[in-house]
Parts: C-alpha cells; sequence; structure tokens
C-alpha cells in the first residue's frame, strides 16, 4: 500500500502539470483525498469496530485499486480528481484497521518497538515507490505507470486475502454494542496525549503536503528528469526507513516521548523551510534527510502517544480524531498553499510552511511539561465508557 500510494503522490503532480492545470489547481486536487477522512473518520471507527479489522485491512486494498484504474480506462483531469478521492476513502479505511490492529497486538512488546516496525515497513514502501515510477514514467509515460500501480495494489490485495484467511475468525476488535456516553470525544480532545499527538502530526502533516504537492512542480522547473525527482522524494522515505528501528533509542536520548515530538517537528519544519533557499541537487538531498528524520518520529510517535495517555475504551475515538484532524489539514494547506503560490512564488510556499510548523513546534514545548507528567493509559480516567475495544 506505501509503494503503491508513494506512487500516486509524486504522479499526480506531474500528471497535472502535464494536463495545463495551474499551481491554484494543483493544490486543490491534491487536497481532494482529505475529503472522505474529514467527513467521516469518527463512524469509520465504529464501522471498523462492527466489520472486523482485518476485514476492513483487506477490503482497504480493494478498494485503493479503483484509483490507479480509472486514469489508465479515462485518462485526463476528471478521472484523476475522481482517483484523488477514491484513494481518500479507502486510504482512510486501511490505515484506521491497520493503526487498530498494531495498537492492540498483545506480544509483550512495547507500544514504540511495535509502532517502530510498523512504521518501518511503511516508510520502506514509500522509499521505493518514488524511485520505481520516476524510472516508469520516464521510460513508459503516465498510463503505464498508473497501470503498474494498480497491478501493485492486485498483488498487495492476494497477499491481505490470503493473511486474512489464514487468521481465521477474527473476534478482537468487535463492535461491543454499548453506545457511546456523552462527552466522550469531548473528554477524549482534552487529553493531552492526544493533544500532543495532533499537534504533531498534523503540524508535520501541515508542511509535508505542501512539499508533496509542489517539490516535483519546482524540480522539473529546474530541469531535473523524472526519475531524478523520484530518487529525491525516495531519500526523505530511506532517512524515515533508516529513523525508526531507532525510534525506542532516540526517544530515550532525549528524554521522553514529549521532547522527541517536539524535535521531530523543528526537524521537519527545517527541512520544508529551507527548500525556499535550496538550489543544488545535495541540498535538496540534505534537506530530504532531515525532514525524513522528523516525519520518521513524528508520526508512528504520535500515534504512541495516544496508545501510551488515551485509556483503551476511548482509544478508537482518540486514533479517529487524530486522522480526521490530520485529513483536514490535507484539504486545507495545499489548497491555501496554491493560493498562495499562485500569488508569490513556489519557494515563498515552502518558506510560509516551514514557518507555520516552526510555530506549532514552539507550542509544543510548552505542552511537554504536562505531557510527561500525565499518567498512563492503564492509570489515565476519562469520563464514561468508550464504545471501541481495538485490542
Amino acid at each position: 500500500m506505501a509503494t503503491a500510494s508513494s506512487m500516486m503522490a509524486v504522479m499526480a503532480p506531474l500528471y497535472a502539470v502535464s494536463l495545463g492545470l495551474g499551481v491554484e489547481w494543483l493544490g486543490i486536487l491534491m487536497a481532494l483525498p482529505g475529503i472522505f477522512p474529514v467527513l467521516l473518520a469518527l463512524p469509520a471507527g465504529r464501522w471498523i469496530d462492527a466489520f472486523g479489522a482485518a476485514r476492513w485491512f483487506y477490503l482497504g486494498i480493494v478498494g485503493m485499486t479503483t484509483a490507479p484504474l480509472l486514469v489508465v480506462l479515462f485518462p485526463g483531469v476528471a478521472a484523476l480528481a475522481l482517483s484523488r478521492v477514491a484513494l481518500g476513502f479507502f486510504v482512510l479505511m486501511f490505515t484506521l484497521a491497520s493503526q487498530s490492529l498494531v495498537a492492540g497486538l498483545q506480544n509483550g512488546k512495547t507500544h514504540e518497538s511495535n509502532f517502530a516496525v510498523y512504521s518501518t515497513w511503511l516508510a520502506a514502501g514509500r522509499m521505493v515507490g518514488p524511485v520505481v515510477v520516476g524510472a516508469l514514467i520516464d521510460v513508459a509515460g503516465f498510463r503505464i505507470s498508473f497501470a503498474a500501480v494498480f497491478a501493485i495494489l492486485v498483488v498487495a490485495a492476494v497477499i491481505a486475502y490470503l493473511v486474512h484467511r489464514a487468521a481465521g475468525p477474527q473476534g478482537a476488535g468487535r463492535l461491543r454494542g454499548n453506545p457511546r456516553p456523552p462527552g466522550a470525544v469531548r473528554a477524549t480532545l482534552r487529553s493531552v496525549g492526544l493533544q500532543m499527538a495532533v499537534l504533531t502530526s498534523a503540524g508535520v502533516f501541515l508542511a509535508l503536503t505542501t512539499r508533496e504537492a509542489f517539490l516535483p512542480v519546482l524540480l522539473e522547473q529546474l530541469g531535473m528528469s523524472a526519475t531524478l525527482i523520484g530518487a529525491l522524494v525516495s531519500l526523505g522515505s530511506l532517512s524515515a526507513v533508516l529513523t525508526r528501528p531507532l525510534m525506542p533509542v532516540i526517544t530515550k536520548a532525549l528524554g521522553g516521548t514529549g521532547t522527541t515530538l517536539a524535535v521531530s517537528m523543528a526537524a521537519v519544519s527545517i527541512g520544508v523551510g529551507l527548500l525556499s533557499a535550496a538550489q543544488s541537487v545535495a541540498a535538496f538531498a540534505a534537506l530530504a534527510i532531515v525532514a525524513g528524520f522528523g516525519s520518521g518520529i513524528a508520526f508512528p510517535l504520535s500515534i504512541v502517544a495516544v496508545a501510551a495517555k488515551v485509556p483503551l475504551t476511548h482509544r478508537g475515538i482518540a486514533l479517529s480524531l487524530r486522522l480526521s484532524i490530520n485529513h483536514s489539514v490535507e484539504i486545507f494547506a495545499p489548497t491555501l498553499s496554491g493560493l498562495v503560490v499562485a500569488a508569490t512564488s513556489l519557494r515563498f510556499g515552502f518558506a510560509a510552511s516551514g514557518i507555520a510548523l516552526a510555530l506549532l513546534t514552539l507550542l509544543s514545548f510548552s505542552l511537554v511539561k504536562r505531557f510527561d507528567a500525565s499518567p498512563a493509559a492503564e492509570a489515565a480516567s476519562l469520563p464514561g465508557r468508550g464504545d471501541q475495544d481495538v485490542g
């Protein structure tokens, strides 16, 4: 899944530019996947519990095959836009299902260790995808590249189906039937664990969506080939791959989860903000590594913050809220960035995103002390009983 989605992330802006779209429309196009996650993240958590996380994991991959297939069958702007919307819905279901499965693992390992492995595999897929699709675009064009993504997702769907069958009936992670008590969402929002997780992941998402939407365009304007563009995008994922297995060690060295989350935000703000000044391939590569280091820690560790500080009965709500807010950013950040870039320049857009994340980083540092002092999930208490059990 990660390989395919990262291939789509590189192809979409390049294909859109080849169809003649301006940067303001490009921002809207890149924001489309966030529509369903914003509207459905909370009910999606209930659907996953009702139908089973493992089944939604499989169905999410199957549904994602429609995204590249639409462009293969009906090339053009309309098909590209519809594919972005379909991708958003099915990635939502896949992501919530996979996070619920990992958060509920009882294998004797810490949340940091389990999510480090989980996110390392995702980052590895994101590392491979842009390199592969960059070469494919240069050699065979966009239509064959979208067809290749479709083939990868079909293979992934078959593997997921076989794993699902081998696992047998899934009793865990189902809806227990208890109605969600009044105030459960508000109580969860008051959790400093969720607050820190959302501040980190949404802030980093803000910067990275801008980078994802406009960096390939900037690099193309500088005369770089699609292969080189893909390699530079993949370099950030390589940095994340190398960083994530070390996440428990880095967290310990920096003095805890809260401080590490704040540091990861600072790294991404530098990696994206300084794109405004980069001129050479070496500079773009160095900034990709810095941003990859930050995102490699920020996303998995923000889920750890939820798992470690939010009680189990509220974990499904917390994960859904985190995802919903992240995708709200996915809608508004590239749209706003597109307008800013259209009025100024690509480089100014990167600088603005970096500055915005730097301000959020300062806010996150103010929460670190309260985050570290808050009780662990097993001891924390929020009013009422939640309706989801992802364990």
